[in-house]
């Protein structure tokens, strides 16, 4: 976790005041937020921002706030920019229409803005791969509660009628309540880090150690079952330390030196590369609680052995001292809820698109708040919402990535300050714009 750079980092996005930086990667940059309790925000920026209700509760609750490169919502030059955006706009109802404790709830989005970015909880714990890494295989009693808490995440992405895609050991979060699967919603931005984005049938995305061998192949026509067997894959991992291949699912079975013998069973049935083979969700529930069963252990023992594991593991980010006060800056919280009473936009002062060379670069220096912890094996760090580093993505295949089909979303125009008639000026965007550009040369010292 790092300070924000006050010159370049937006104090607001959206509704959301901004915190910290969780993590930059090749998507864009994750924020730690929370959002402000903001008066009249009026009901065209409340939709257009797909602002979840607010509840009050004991404590502020915070989000990771994700900003996307505006070149990650272009897949090719036969899909406008236009298009991505719908698209990204139909993964925010997406995510909005799954409810369950081991998926994020979103919090907000906005793929209209100049620079699209959604809001979703943030989940304070370390990835299943730095937990892995760290700490070993899992014994019985956190091998199974991770393996029923994302059976139940499977669950309600599947009713939602939409697939994951990209379950990995980097996209689940052992948070305090347990595990959470992160990033099914960009799997749609994911695929674009690729040459051949899933725009054609028969190309491959996602990561090859942890995907099946139908979607290797073809990850437009996949079925709910090609998710399962990404689940059998992490259940590898967390009791082997290693995927099940090492770059591509083979034909041959994997190399089970080392997996507790218990675990076999499940992970035998679930890990064949015939779709039709594997095992439905609830059958893989039935098994995880009979080997707890058998075992002596009910369900809550094992998700309190699997919270004590992340407890005593030490990778529980510490979050800065803002994130742990009840109330907002005040100047922050008066200069947003004044622009919107002036009629605009609350992140309207920062004006997020005058980030955007920051945004663009290659590679950015961060402060951290506290000095580093020497890191562990794996991803360094957790950082929400953001590829993991020891993902592979699918190379040029001999077969060619598949595309999602385009879906369009019909949302409210971005809200604008009502306009005064001013004859013979210039109209009020192109003076916005003006001054946009003048504050953006001055931040970068040009002037």
């Amino acid at each position: 976790m790092y300070g924000l750079n006050e010159e370049k980092d937006p104090a607001v996005l959206g509704p959301f005041e901004l915190l910290a930086v969780l993590g930059q990667g090749g998507m864009g940059r994750t924020y730690l937020g929370r959002r402000l309790p903001l008066e009249n925000l009026g009901p065209e920026l409340e939709t257009g921002y797909h602002l979840a209700e607010v509840d009050q509760p004991a404590q502020p609750a915070l989000a990771a706030v994700k900003v996307i490169k505006p070149s990650k919502l272009r897949d090719s030059s036969e899909h406008s920019e236009e298009e991505a955006r719908a698209r990204f706009a139909q993964e925010i109802e997406t995510m909005r229409t799954v409810a369950s404790a081991r998926v994020p709830a979103l919090l907000g989005g906005d793929a209209e803005a100049e620079q699209p970015w959604l809001a979703m909880d943030y989940i304070h714990g370390p990835t299943l791969h730095k937990l892995v890494h760290t700490c070993g295989p899992l014994a019985v009693g956190p091998y199974g509660a991770l393996g029923l808490a994302l059976v139940d995440a499977l669950r309600a992405i599947h009713g939602a009628k939409t697939l994951h895609r990209d379950l990995k050991p980097g996209n689940i979060a052992v948070g305090p309540d347990g595990p959470v699967v992160l990033d099914f919603g960009l799997a749609v931005l994911t695929e674009r880090d690729s040459d051949a984005a899933l725009t054609k049938t028969g190309v491959g995305f996602g990561t090859l150690s942890y995907m099946s061998l139908e979607q290797a192949k073809d990850a437009k026509h996949v079925t709910e079952a090609s998710d399962v067997y990404s689940l059998g894959a992490v259940l590898f991992f967390a009791a082997a330390k290693r995927p099940p291949y090492s770059l591509i699912p083979l034909q041959e079975a994997p190399d089970w030196d080392g997996v507790y013998e218990g675990y076999l069973p499940l992970l035998e049935r679930v890990l064949v590369h015939t779709a039709q083979k594997r095992p439905p969700l609830d059958e893989i529930e039935s098994d995880l609680r009979q080997l707890l069963a058998g075992h002596e252990l009910t369900e809550e023992a094992a998700a309190d052995l699997l919270r004590d594991l992340v407890t005593e593991s030490g990778l529980v980010p510490e979050l800065p001292a803002k994130a742990l006060s009840d109330l907002p800056d005040p100047g922050v919280q008066q200069a947003a809820q004044q622009a919107v009473d002036d009629g605009g936009a609350p992140d309207g002062p920062w004006a997020p698109d005058l980030f955007d060379e920051f945004l663009e670069a290659e590679a950015q220096d961060l402060a951290p708040l506290a000095p580093a912890a020497e890191p562990a094996p794996g991803p360094a760090g957790y950082v929400p919402t953001v590829v993991d580093p020891a993902a592979q993505p699918a190379p040029e295949a001999p077969v060619p990535a598949p595309a999602r089909p385009t879906v369009t979303s019909y949302r409210l125009a971005p809200p604008q300050p009502p306009a005064v008639p001013q004859p013979d000026v210039a109209p009020p965007l192109a003076l916005r714009a003006a001054e946009r550009l003048r504050k953006a040369y001055a931040h970068s010292g040009r002037l």
